[in-house]
């Protein structure tokens, strides 16, 4: 019993991208949206016609990535042939993105309501996490409401679930662009995501830090969130770095293309030093894909520990329970 009151609990942090929705089986890219009956119709601003075009001839359709391409194009053709001040463009396009924004909050819900969630990896892993005492805090870079996954598995540890960026719960899914974007003189800060109602303080760098395990599941870590991590990924990846500092990070992406572009982005981050990352840490990376048809040996290790380590926190409990 003694060892039992030994055991320190170790910290975890998962943080769930759009990977994540789309496992389950919902239908939650932009494309998705953009190709659904949910999509604006006769809206008359230059924003809604450039997004329109778009999502016409693009197969995998990026909104957000489309905003600050938009922005970037009126600031080159200063007013554009649309023979208006920029002031007044950029208000007609305020009102449209409001409308894209509402419909986009409309067609998640629909979404979220009429998909249950099907048998999958992000199942297993989700369920596992909230059994798990040593997983305290779930960062979530989706819309999609977590604890109404949480009530449909019946799932017995509730972590603490954390919106980046926003939640369809009380409408305040935050859409937009970077602040590296020039937003020609303030006119389309609308569009900037810091300056959103919703938008507020995430602890998600120092969370990372004080983490002994980071799981990373369907989240692409590209360049909309890409500040988040990118002092974590530069900071475990220092040489000479002590053994003590080294950190668990699990990713789990789709296939072998979104792992190659994991990758390239981790790589980018580190400034080329992708070797460092894997000595001084344990990184792993599971493809969904293939992990769905076959389990390999390592992810089987990995899921076997965690089990050992919840029967090991129930016989702490049971323990606690009789002193």
């Amino acid at each position: 019993m003694d060892n039992y009151n030994d055991y320190k609990v170790p910290n975890r942090l998962l943080i769930l991208g759009n990977g994540f929705d789309l496992n389950l089986g919902r239908k939650t890219r932009y494309t998705d949206f953009a190709n659904s009956s949910f999509w604006p119709k006769g809206l008359e601003s230059n924003l809604f016609k450039h997004l329109n075009e778009k999502k016409e001839i693009e197969k995998w359709f990026d909104l957000e990535g489309e905003l600050a391409n938009y922005v970037s194009l009126v600031k080159k053709r200063n007013v554009g042939p649309y023979m208006k001040t920029i002031h007044d463009l950029a208000k007609n396009d305020e009102q449209d993105f409001k409308v894209i924004v509402e419909n986009m909050i409309e067609y998640l819900s629909f979404v979220e309501k009429e998909t249950p969630p099907v048998e999958s990896l992000a199942i297993k892993v989700f369920s596992m996490v909230c059994r798990d005492k040593a997983f305290k805090k779930v960062y979530s870079f989706n819309y999609t409401d977590l604890s109404k996954l949480y009530r449909r598995l019946s799932l017995e540890h509730n972590p603490e679930f954390e919106y980046v960026h926003g939640c369809l719960a009380d409408r305040s899914a935050i859409l937009g662009i970077n602040d590296s974007v020039d937003t020609i003189d303030g006119n389309y800060d609308f569009l900037r995501k810091s300056f959103n109602l919703h938008y507020g303080s995430h602890p998600v760098s120092y969370d990372l830090q004080d983490a002994d395990e980071v799981v990373f599941f369907g989240h692409s870590l590209g360049d909309n969130d890409y500040h988040y991590f990118q002092s974590f990924f530069r900071q475990q990846c220092k040489e000479n770095m002590e053994r003590k500092d080294g950190r668990d990070i699990t990713i789990f992406t789709y296939n072998e293309k979104s792992r190659m572009e994991i990758m390239h982005t981790l790589h980018k981050m580190n400034e080329g030093q992708t070797s460092l990352l894997f000595q001084n840490n344990n990184l792993r990376i599971f493809c969904t894909e293939d992990e769905e048809k076959n389990e390999s040996e390592a992810f089987k290790s990995w899921w076997e520990n965690l089990r050992q380590e919840r029967v090991r926190f129930d016989t702490m409990d049971f323990f606690d329970g009789i002193q």
